[in-house]
């Protein structure tokens, strides 16, 4: 095909868009308002019209049906974790039923590169009628015929592969590809045909049979391109000649017709399930004679055809599309424009899309074509093998403890508070660059991976409600409580391990995937696909994700129950009592009503009850006595906590002052201070709960209290709405802090990281993680520009195993830890054990990248914190298998320093390992693995150690 023909079959235009600030300019409807319009028997017709577009979010797979007036809805978006661009592009393919397209997408840059655009393309088959996305495992080519369907549910892919052409076949009902053929040579516009594939090979249209053998089916005076199998074994294409084009059909035994030419550009034939339509202005007049389930259109040529011609578009588009157009702010689509025609009239009519985007659909999960990409397991050496893996291999939540390129950034109070108020506005909107944090997340936004949820009704989240979730939930925690604010750790996490606080039990099955600051648990399971490898390591590193993932589920809370009318003193959101029932729902869920059994009992459930025989029935407003209250945080339900922490803060101490104060601004009440609490027996009716608080029941044989609730399987389940005070006079409000813009407050480390050696420059320096990772404190290079020396060796670690419930397991990773700090900002420490207790002790052995000859000091790095063990045992193996030992204590007073474990003569590969296992080993005492280093000596040793 010419260039020149490739210019005139131009993609459509971008439709007009309806200017918001144009008065005069009269906003389109999502679908044909005047149905009038319709052909009749437009309720029972079964035409559809698929199409796409793109921007930052994704490409778009959009659909409209003649039985819904052609209402615009969106199947699906595609895109990828880990991919940033302005502009997703692609094309797509709509099977014979017209129940599914087939989709080839990527990011628009990928045209900027031969590489990107041969083979840089994704694929996927989606289900129209329920937004199904199967990814297939192959990268293709963006040419502009791929993919290419049949008229059946099979269609073709292709890509280069060396000389030749490999074509992919997919059975798109299957959602698999069924098989692989390369072929000599380049094949374009391949589609199924009959039992083979129909492709254009110079200047010839060939058949492909099922081991890849071609035959010639017709020989033509051009390419051949835009093939379309028709119902009848035959075959529509089109092929160039000079400044015409001509329009033909070759059937499946080699009989080729002429059916009809026109000026190059002014036809075009398209197709679906056996039809064939050829479109152009002048296409009636051009081609006169058609076959049978042929029809001519009179519309642009250009249009794209619904699947039984019912419609015709002749423009889509958002306005953006065009290459350095702006990206997408917070993951929101713009709208896309739609132009239309009726074929057979005169009608046009314009259509308004709002594309809908969900972070929880299969459209943004990880291709299997990726090779590599974000990934949630650990990059450190023996990844497999959890017996020497940092990390979990085996664990059940979705992204693993101890990866030192996945540390989460402990927030200050302040920060916590910014992200918090920034959030409910909606405006979460920091950049976070390439590489945040040392991680290998690309660059992102809060609260474009997980965008603000509309409440219904109206309003938003009070921050202060948010801030007592996260008091409530963390302790204003993002990352372990022994990583001080401004220092990175593990992930704080609640029940990980399954090991109900026991080091020395492994229980996945009941493993608690809480993760960060908001505690963020659903999605976060390694079986779960609501989050995309992205989002989930976003929430696992970033304080500010994690608040807008926790505040998105907040929100989905109270959405679920005002659809089922449970709303609090009407239920306006700007009060904080209000939020009662959400706040409920969060915690502990809410059990829907049975779709088969209308008595059944359905709401929030009894555990948050206040009426609930667990709490107190005298006890006072959550921290109203003061904060002794927080020893205890048992006596209350999960409202009553939250309520407290935002009617009186946590408790910091100013670094400048040394006074305690609140950690974050609390909320406001007419009062002064909180009074609109509701009775401890507002959710107990028994008409309404079978809970009747003058009926004390006790359960015979349960280990529950006596209590009101009747029930015998306490289901006492709350699903009414409720009235307990007039929130204009004494319900609490929000307090901002922080606006919209306001910067991200900074916070220094205590313990900075030690950038540079002191060692001489011949120093061989053995770092605790490899050179790939990357210290980062948030977007900040602390040691950019001073670190001096590269890690020449490795540092790998064996540890304890038991064998439970037939598994085995390593509780000896329960106790173990990694913190942004010591030399070059990362370091490993756990805690001392008696040697018996071998299902808890660790092992690291640091290993030089070479042999070492004649005389060298060892020197071992500490750390300035969490390493205070007197007992570090140290054994050195001197490469000729001679083994001494050095024990020393770790604790410097608090510096960051080099220590020496003695000079040796040594006589190949040396060795140092550090056990956590000591005499003196209660679990107390911290052991910590930094770097270690050889220090080439002019002279020999004179004795053991120095």
């Amino acid at each position: 095909m010419s260039v020149l023909s490739l210019a005139l079959i131009a993609p459509l235009a971008s439709a007009a868009l309806t200017d918001p600030a144009d008065p005069t300019s009269a906003p389109k409807a999502d679908h044909i308002t005047d149905t009038s319009r319709l052909p009749s028997g437009w309720q029972k017709s079964g035409d559809r019209i698929v199409t796409y577009d793109g921007d930052g979010t994704g490409l778009h797979v959009l659909v409209a049906d003649a039985a819904d007036a052609y209402k615009w809805h969106t199947a699906a978006t595609l895109s990828e974790p880990g991919i940033d661009t302005d502009q997703w592009i692609g094309q797509t393919c709509v099977t014979g039923s017209g129940d599914r397209a087939v989709v080839v997408y990527a990011p628009r840059q990928a045209v900027n590169d031969q590489q990107g655009f041969q083979q840089g393309a994704f694929a996927a088959v989606v289900d129209l009628a329920d937004g199904t996305v199967t990814k297939l495992p192959a990268l293709v080519s963006l040419a502009y015929f791929n993919p290419g369907c049949g008229d059946g549910e099979q269609a073709v892919l292709t890509r280069p592969q060396g000389d030749g052409t490999q074509l992919l076949t997919v059975d798109a009902a299957k959602g698999e590809l069924v098989r692989q053929q390369t072929v000599a040579g380049q094949l374009t516009s391949a589609v199924p045909f009959g039992n083979e594939i129909a492709a254009a090979l110079g200047d010839s249209v060939v058949s492909v049979d099922a081991k890849g053998a071609t035959s010639t089916l017709a020989r033509t005076g051009g390419t051949p391109f835009r093939l379309v199998p028709d119902a009848h074994s035959g075959l529509a294409y089109q092929v160039p000649a000079g400044k015409k084009v001509q329009v033909r059909r070759v059937t499946s035994a080699g009989s080729d017709r002429l059916l009809g030419s026109g000026a190059l550009g002014a036809l075009a034939v398209h197709g679906n399930g056996g039809r064939v339509f050829v479109t152009g202005t002048d296409a009636e007049d051009a081609v006169t004679t058609l076959p049978k389930s042929w029809r001519t259109l009179d519309v642009p040529a250009s249009a794209e055809v619904s699947t039984t011609g019912g419609l015709a578009l002749t423009s889509v588009g958002n306005g953006t599309e065009a290459a350095g157009g702006r990206k997408a702010a917070a993951d929101i689509a713009p709208s896309v424009g739609i132009g239309a025609v009726l074929p057979g009239s005169d009608s046009t009519v314009d259509f308004t899309v709002k594309p809908k985007i969900s972070r929880k659909s299969q459209g943004a999960e990880q291709s299997p074509a990726l090779s590599d990409g974000v990934h949630t397991d650990s990059v450190t050496p023996g990844d497999d093998d959890p017996s020497t893996s940092t990390t979990d291999p085996d664990r059940a939540c979705a992204v693993t403890r101890n990866d030192p390129k996945l540390q989460s950034l402990q927030p200050s109070n302040a920060q916590a508070e910014w992200a918090t108020d920034l959030a409910v506005q909606g405006k979460l909107d920091v950049r976070r660059r390439s590489g945040w944090n040392g991680s290998e997340l690309p660059s992102y936004t809060p609260q474009g991976l997980f965008p603000s949820t509309a409440l219904k009704g109206g309003g938003r989240v009070p921050a202060q409600i948010m801030l007592g979730v996260l008091s409530q939930e963390s302790n204003l925690l993002q990352a372990s409580s022994r990583a001080a604010a401004g220092e990175s750790g593990n992930f704080i996490q609640g029940g990980y391990y399954g090991n109900a606080g026991s080091v020395h039990t492994v229980n996945w099955a009941a493993a608690d995937c809480g993760y960060g600051i908001a505690q963020v648990t659903s999605g976060m399971a390694k079986a779960d696909t609501a989050y995309t490898a992205e989002q989930q390591q976003a929430i696992t590193v970033d304080y500010a994700a994690n608040i807008a993932a926790g505040l998105q589920i907040l929100q989905d809370k109270w959405n679920q129950l005002y659809d089922k009318g449970l709303l609090v003193n009407g239920g306006d959101p700007r009060y904080l009592e209000n939020w009662w029932l959400a706040l409920w729902a969060y915690n502990s869920g809410f059990n829907l009503p049975s779709s088969t059994d209308a008595t059944a009992p359905w709401g929030l459930g009894w555990f948050n009850n206040p009426a609930n025989g667990l709490y107190p029935a005298d006890r006072k407003m959550f921290l109203s006595s003061g904060y002794d209250d927080a020893r205890n945080p048992n006596l209350w339900t999960y409202p009553e906590r939250v309520l407290g922490w935002a009617a009186y803060s946590q408790q910091k101490t100013d670094p400048a002052t040394g006074a305690t104060v609140r950690a974050f601004t609390v909320g406001d009440w007419p009062a002064g201070a909180p009074a609109a609490e509701p009775a401890h027996d507002t959710f107990c009716k028994p008409t309404v709960n079978d809970c009747d608080i003058t009926k004390p029941h006790k359960v015979e044989g349960s280990t529950q209290p006596e209590g009101p609730c009747q029930r015998d399987d306490f289901k006492c389940w709350w699903n009414q709405p409720v009235t307990w005070t007039d929130c204009t006079a004494t319900c609490g409000t929000e307090v901002l802090k922080y606006q919209a813009g306001d910067p991200e407050p900074k916070v220094a480390a205590p313990h900075p990281a030690a950038c540079a050696s002191t060692l001489p420059a011949n120093a061989l320096i053995v770092d605790d993680v490899p050179n790939t990772v990357k210290f980062r404190v948030g977007a900040a290079n602390p040691c950019a520009g001073e670190r001096n020396w590269s890690s020449r060796g490795s540092l790998t670690f064996t540890f304890g195993s038991a064998q439970q419930n037939g598994a085995t397991v390593y509780p000896s990773k329960i106790d173990f830890h990694q913190l942004g700090a010591g030399l070059g900002g990362h370091f490993w420490l756990t805690h001392t054990r008696a040697p018996s207790y071998t299902d808890s002790v660790v092992t690291g052995t640091w290993t030089p990248d070479r042999k070492l000859t004649g005389s060298a000091e060892v020197m071992v790095h500490l750390p300035d914190h969490e390493a205070n063990t007197p007992s570090a045992a140290y054994r050195i193996d001197l490469g000729d298998g001679t083994v001494v030992e050095k024990t020393i204590s770790q604790d410097t007073g608090g510096k960051n320093a080099w220590v020496s474990l003695g000079s040796y003569e040594f006589k190949g590969t040396p060795s140092v390992s550090l056990s956590s296992a000591t005499a003196d080993g209660t679990g107390d005492a911290s052991i910590a693995w930094d770097a270690l280093a050889f220090v080439p000596l002019q002279q020999k040793p004179t004795d053991a150690s120095k």
